[in-house]
């Protein structure tokens, strides 16, 4: 004689009332399923094997996105700290350099008079740093130049977390 089930699990294709949604795992009496759902289509059987491979594929994918994930914040740590190292050294090369000397010529209308014409700007300190030194700096870090008179004054590169660096800036008469 025919062991028989109670219940079976299957899952739902499409929109059953009373039972629920497409994708939807139910509980459902085996001639309910043999005689309605299955022939119209709208459930199909499990296959418990599938099952497994299944639970077994997703907890394989879940590891991955997490072994991914780990990766992906060694990688940015290591990005933060290599710019870290770079950013010091371009501390220690910048603290070293002596001053910057730019020549301009001086508006001599008024006697004695120390403005020059034009500016020393972030662009000039970046050029000069870059062709007479060889390091590079971007204009957006070199702040408090508009330089408009002969004598000394200070740039201010800002090197982000570790604060930044004062460069003499000296403009001659030309």
């Amino acid at each position: 004689r025919w062991k028989s089930q109670k219940s079976i699990e299957v899952t739902l294709r499409a929109n059953v009332q009373g039972l629920g949604k497409p994708g939807d795992v139910v509980t459902v009496a085996p001639g309910r399923m043999r005689n309605q759902l299955y022939p119209m289509r709208l459930a199909s059987y499990i296959d418990k094997n599938a099952q497994i491979i299944k639970d077994a594929t997703v907890a394989g994918q879940s590891a991955l996105k997490s072994a991914q994930e780990a990766t992906q914040a060694y990688q940015q740590a290591a990005k933060k700290e290599q710019r870290i190292v770079q950013l010091q050294e371009l501390r220690h090369r910048l603290q070293a350099l002596g001053p910057l000397v730019f020549a301009r010529a001086v508006n001599e209308i008024l006697p004695g008079s120390k403005t020059i014409f034009g500016s020393v700007q972030a662009e000039d300190v970046v050029r000069e740093l870059k062709e007479k030194h060889g390091i590079n700096v971007d204009k957006v870090t070199v702040q408090g130049t508009k330089i408009k008179s002969v004598g000394d004054s200070w740039a201010r590169v800002d090197l982000g977390d570790l604060g930044h660096v004062e460069l003499k800036v000296v403009v001659e008469r030309k």
